[in-house]
């Protein structure tokens, strides 16, 4: 594929940027749709939501997109999508649906996108277990690859997010490899499509392998970019990456033409069962240049808690300083459960949240999809709040000065804004296209 065959489907105008980050305020047509978008833009978690919870949502937000992620971990996940691509029939597609978390009736009425993620390479043979009880999947052929991809095309109704495979880490998958099976993706979702395809790239790249397939995307003309954070924060380290990012963004594309979808982020920065409050993470992410904000994704681990065993739950509550079993479970409860407060950029733990919530707790605490969407749409109104207020002043300093969590961890803002003695590194950089 030449570099003048791939369409982005998107038209991007810049509105306004800060003065003093790489904040910036866009409207992107999506031509499909007919449809323009002002950005940065919040999409909703699509995971288990009714279809009345998203007619609510539709009668007061304007074009909503809900996200269906999947990341494919453990060894039922990777069986399941292996039996559905190979072995299912006539009810495949209806088996996808519930295997992606797709409600029919919601999806024949809002505008959605998938973003899946492999922590294996699928296309060689893997094992999952420890060494007494090993299971063994073949390598997904590329007939079943196929079918995926069209399932995927047709179930994006806004955006076609490439499926992202976790490059290192995995023993003999290759940078060449990895960039070969972008191209044959996008090569196979752009035929008689004309929907935005975004292709991936991971927070934690090495820089090698970073500035490899970023060059290769601007040689494609790939410029609609999504940005897997692999359930990591958007703080500290992981901030420093999106700066690199953008480095070579400026290098190797004209940025006016860029667009950048960021998901599977974690939602706060270092949570703890014993925090009433914890900075967030995810709304940073509009400060990071972020056009589309996709989904959180809490990091993927087995469950190592045996609620059912009281010895050793007490054994966790005193290791955690916790007075009691009682105490140690409802903590845990809330900690699961936290709400976003737009005022502050914390989340607070449900019995000290300092607004008023329109919500029962009893449907935050007991219903996750419900928890997620809720925390999803009140960033959405402080992302469009943001939009209106950095659209007047162009100053991200003077409005997280009003954010107590960024007040109180100074390291949040000086992650973004940038030091002064930057700027001609920056501008040097700007410069090597």
């Amino acid at each position: 594929m030449q570099n003048s065959d791939f369409d982005s489907h998107l038209t991007v105008d810049q509105i306004t940027s800060a003065r003093d980050s790489p904040y910036i305020i866009k409207e992107i047509s999506i031509e499909h749709l007919r449809t323009r978008i002002e950005t940065p833009f919040k999409v909703l978690p699509g995971n288990g939501i009714s279809e009345i919870d998203a007619e609510n949502v539709a009668s007061r937000f304007s074009s909503p997109i809900f996200e269906y992620q999947k990341f494919i971990a453990g060894f039922r996940s990777w069986n399941s999508l292996y039996y559905l691509l190979t072995e299912a029939g006539q009810d495949r597609v209806h088996r996808l649906d519930s295997f992606f978390n797709i409600k029919k009736r919601l999806w024949n009425s809002a505008l959605t996108t998938i973003s899946l993620v492999f922590p294996k390479n699928p296309f060689v043979e893997n094992n999952f277990g420890s060494p007494d009880t090993i299971h063994t999947l073949p390598p997904l052929e590329e007939s079943s690859y196929i079918c995926l991809l069209d399932y995927i095309h047709s179930a994006s109704k806004a955006f076609i997010l490439v499926p992202d495979i976790r490059l290192e880490k995995n023993e003999g998958f290759t940078r060449d490899s990895y960039l070969e099976y972008i191209d044959r993706t996008v090569s196979v979702l752009a035929d008689m499509n004309n929907k935005p395809i975004f292709t991936p790239l991971h927070i934690e790249l090495s820089n090698n392998n970073l500035e490899a397939i970023l060059s290769h995307y601007g040689k494609m003309g790939y410029c609609n970019l999504w940005i897997n954070f692999d359930a990591k924060s958007c703080s500290g380290t992981y901030a420093s990456r999106l700066r690199t990012i953008h480095h070579f963004i400026q290098r190797e594309f004209d940025p006016n033409t860029v667009t950048l979808y960021y998901s599977h982020i974690k939602k706060e920065i270092t949570p703890n069962v014993q925090d009433e409050k914890v900075p967030a993470s995810d709304i940073l992410t509009q400060f990071y240049g972020a056009d589309f904000i996709g989904t959180d994704r809490e990091p993927w681990r087995y469950v190592n808690i045996d609620w059912d065993n009281d010895d050793a739950l007490r054994e966790t509550a005193t290791k955690h300083n916790f007075s009691s079993l009682e105490d140690y479970r409802e903590a845990h409860v809330l900690h699961k459960h936290r709400i976003f407060d737009p005022d502050s950029y914390y989340y607070y733990n449900i019995n000290r949240y300092p607004g008023e919530l329109s919500i029962d707790t009893e449907i935050l605490l007991g219903n996750n999809a419900v928890n997620h969407l809720y925390n999803s749409l009140l960033m959405s109104v402080e992302i469009d709040r943001t939009k209106e207020v950095i659209g007047e002043t162009r100053s991200v300093r003077q409005y997280l000065d009003t954010k107590s969590a960024c007040k109180e961890n100074p390291e949040i803002l000086d992650s973004i804004i940038p030091p002064e003695r930057q700027s001609d590194l920056i501008e040097f950089l700007g410069s090597m296209k």
